[in-house]
């Protein structure tokens, strides 16, 4: 195959990848957003980080894209899979922080979004307020009635010490983040808490599945090396994983920061070095899959194709994608369009009305549940594949 993962020195170079910021009503991001940039990674010296290479022209693409409303899936909402990542999250600060003492307590979620959050902890009793670039969290603002400023952190408007700071998916978006955490800590009340959430990257790095990769995402944590992070700067943290939705939680407070371990480096470290040996496998598979469809005269559907989009990029050149078909549960995206793929996003009623021959289910975290619901639905009209079946073979 002509397009290979470089396998040269670090860092890692994967030439260039599709540029997702919001659902699409065409094929493209249009006049003002390029539909793609270049996309390398390396490893952070300090903790064993897998982190995207800093880009100038990328920083400048972004900062355009977070004040036109950048909406990628995983945000918390009051519909859909959406209420269920909140319902979650929620789940877990209230098992570590009784809803009691939400009562009263001053919380400030940086990133909310549209502010559903907010409202959510509004409703237990908290004196809530959110820090948001995009036009998404004025609309959260009157449709929730919780105050939002829109404006990147930190900011003028927010000032004084929280009992509570929410990052919900924010720490793998920040540049520099040490930096960005020393500020958030100038807001902690002296007892105070930070909670966040970030995508839990060792399962997808260990099987090389390249779906992890975002221009919006800096940094791609592991367990460990998100507590290397905040160790560095002074936060205490508990980390739990997510049975829910393939993500880290923590929570933590303020202390005093250590000196990291030397010997916990080349650990994460090896993390990142598999997982560029088994993007590369896990890319051959994948080509191998479509290119064996197309060959036997077979139609393939990508279902949550949002996972599928790097790697059909890379292999685009090498198959003819033309044919393929792409499917999503999340209604937002239906008719909705990839930069760069003119494929529209179909509901999986039109999957049950029209199947194809094959389908591709993309989603590690929902994969099986969507599979065994599929099967029950098409009764055996269909070959079902879900993705790290495909790659662990």
């Amino acid at each position: 195959m002509n397009k290979q993962i470089d396998s040269s020195d670090w860092p890692w170079k994967l030439g260039t990848l599709p540029f997702l910021y919001s659902p699409l009503s065409v094929p493209t991001n249009g006049p003002s957003l390029p539909d793609s940039l270049p996309f390398a990674l390396d490893i952070d010296q300090a903790t064993g980080t897998m982190t995207q290479v800093r880009n100038k022209a990328v920083s400048g693409v972004l900062a355009k894209a977070y004040l036109k409303g950048s909406e990628l899936s995983g945000t918390m909402n009051e519909h859909g899979i959406g209420r269920e990542y909140a319902e979650d999250f929620l789940s877990f600060l209230t098992s570590v922080i009784p809803a009691s003492r939400l009562d009263g307590a001053r919380v400030l979620e940086i990133g909310c979004g549209t502010g559903y959050y907010l409202y959510r902890l509004k409703n237990l009793g908290a004196d809530v307020v959110g820090v948001e670039p995009g036009p998404h969290g004025q609309d959260g603002t009157k449709r929730f009635q919780v105050p939002i400023v829109r404006d990147f952190f930190p900011s003028q408007e927010i000032s004084g010490e929280f009992d509570l700071i929410v990052l919900y998916g924010v720490l793998e978006h920040m540049e520099q983040p040490s930096a960005f955490l020393v500020n958030v800590r100038t807001h902690l009340s002296e007892r105070g808490r930070i909670v966040l959430s970030v995508p839990d990257c060792e399962p997808f790095m260990t099987i090389g599945d390249l779906s992890i990769l975002l221009h919006e995402h800096w940094n791609y944590y592991t367990s460990g090396s998100l507590r290397k992070l905040l160790e560095s700067v002074g936060l205490g943290l508990e980390v739990r994983k997510s049975s829910f939705c393939g993500a880290l939680y923590g929570i933590g407070k303020d202390t005093s920061a250590r000196e990291l371990d030397d010997a916990s480096f080349p650990q994460e470290s090896r993390k990142v070095a598999i997982y560029r040996r088994a993007a590369n496998i896990a890319l051959k598979r994948f080509l191998n899959y479509l290119r064996e469809a197309i060959e036997k005269g077979e139609s393939v559907g990508i279902y949550v194709p949002g996972r599928a989009i790097n790697a059909l990029w890379m292999v685009r050149q090498e198959v003819d994608l033309s044919t393929l078909r792409f499917f999503d549960d999340n209604s937002v995206l239906h008719g909705t369009y990839f930069p760069g793929f003119d494929i529209p996003i179909e509901p999986r009623p039109k999957l049950i009305e029209d199947p194809t021959d094959k389908i591709l289910i993309m989603s590690r975290a929902f994969g099986e549940r969507i599979a065994n619901q599929l099967r029950a639905s098409l009764d055996g009209r269909v070959m079902i594949t879900i993705w790290q079946d495909l790659l662990l073979r």
